[in-house]
């Protein structure tokens, strides 16, 4: 039997991202007889077991603790922070972690017969902390000569110089490169055109959560005729950091309140969700919560503890409204009416992929006329499905061929 290590981020707060490595590992499973281990670049094998309610154990076993939601802020003094000290800080602290992970690194490597970077956004220059993790593994691949492939990633520029290096020292020694929409394609073959004979755009592995995650049949979530309209909601202060948007919190709060009234005023019920993140989380608790709590027809779903609950949450919804990518592409992947808010290049360009262009809304517009316009109409729908089941084929297709060749 064959052994897959699969890189990527599977431990961050934003459940999302180990969305996405839980669906690869369908996708390798599907394809026959194959043993994985994943690894967290950043933090490699070990994982804390997260906290999945708003409150903590104290270790004295009194009371349980309220626990503490923190957003996240941009302080003056990190907008003053010039650049290039960013990076020698992201630099220094991702270089101390060569230690512990290069150990972990050399025994994963070693026990592998092919090695995946794969999901995620994982190709961005944040400050080097993505070149610098995966030039680390990449390293050790190379020297023990094992084939390596880049599966379902997304990109996006600028690159620093150091990070261009090293991302295309990568993507010159993989076998194969698959990203996950056109646009990170053609960001791609802007930077190294030399790469196009083994670099395809696919698209997101997520859309394999029902597969990953069957339960209930989509569609068979509950008997009630009541419609039950999901809003995913992100901290739009993340806008600031991936998109020229900028969406202030009071404003945006604003926004969710009137679209939850619209629907229950409608006659639909309301559930509040997040992918998990902490800032995400903490928006909700402050901004979220005291506009809606006590609203009739609206519930705010526990936050997850892991990317079960979160995958629960969208099932139980008839229609999504969310922010997070993978907040979408699941409902997208049970067939639900799904409609993502502009906000970073990657959204737009994946719905435009699945054939789903007019699904995309601008925070921008009236939420009543957002509400308005929910029902698509059905051929649109049906051909989105289509589009849908041909790129689920495609993955499944492409990781086949790949690992026969492993």
């Amino acid at each position: 039997m064959k052994h897959i290590l699969l890189a990527g981020v599977p431990h961050s707060t934003n459940l999302g991202d180990g969305l996405i490595a839980m669906t690869v590992n369908q996708l390798i499973r599907t394809c026959g007889e194959y043993t994985v281990t994943n690894f967290d670049l950043t933090a490699g094998l070990y994982r804390e077991t997260p906290v999945r309610s708003g409150s903590v154990r104290r270790s004295d076993g009194g009371p349980a603790l309220t626990r503490e939601y923190k957003l996240n802020e941009v302080s003056v003094k990190k907008k003053l922070t010039p650049d290039f000290l960013r990076y020698m800080k992201s630099y220094s602290v991702h270089k101390r972690k060569d230690a512990v992970l290069g150990e972990q690194i050399r025994e994963l490597v070693t026990r592998a017969d092919a090695v995946l970077i794969g999901g995620g956004h994982l190709f961005i220059d944040t400050y080097l902390s993505f070149p610098i993790a995966m030039r680390r593994l990449v390293r050790e691949v190379k020297r023990q000569g094992k084939p390596l492939h880049v599966v379902f990633v997304g990109m996006r520029g600028p690159w620093s110089f150091l990070a261009r290096k090293w991302f295309t020292d990568i993507l010159h020694y993989a076998k194969t490169i698959s990203v996950r929409d056109e646009d990170s394609l053609a960001y791609l073959l802007s930077i190294a055109p030399s790469l196009a004979h083994k670099a395809v755009a696919l698209s997101d592995p997520a859309l394999v959560t029902l597969e990953a995650f069957p339960g209930r049949h989509a569609g068979d979530t509950k008997s009630a005729s009541v419609r039950t309209v999901g809003l995913g909601i992100m901290d739009p202060n993340e806008m600031r950091r991936h998109s020229p948007y900028v969406w202030e919190r009071d404003d945006c709060a604003d926004w969710w309140h009137s679209l939850a009234k619209g629907a229950t005023d409608g006659g639909s019920r309301v559930r509040v969700f997040t992918n998990g993140a902490d800032t995400d989380n903490a928006f909700v608790e402050h901004y979220i919560k005291p506009r809606l709590a006590g609203m009739p027809g609206v519930e705010f779903a526990p936050y997850p503890g892991d990317v079960g609950d979160l995958v629960e949450s969208i099932r139980d919804c008839d229609t999504v409204i969310a922010q997070r990518l993978h907040a979408c592409i699941p409902a997208i992947s049970f067939g639900k009416p799904t409609y993502g808010i502009a906000w970073d290049k990657k959204l737009a360009s994946i719905f435009k992929d699945l054939g789903l262009s007019g699904h995309v809304l601008d925070f921008r517009t009236d939420p009543q006329a957002v509400l308005a316009g929910l029902v698509p109409e059905k051929s649109r729908q049906e051909g989105s499905v289509r589009i849908v089941n041909q790129k689920k084929r495609e993955l499944v297709t492409y990781v086949g061929r790949i690992l026969h060749e492993a």
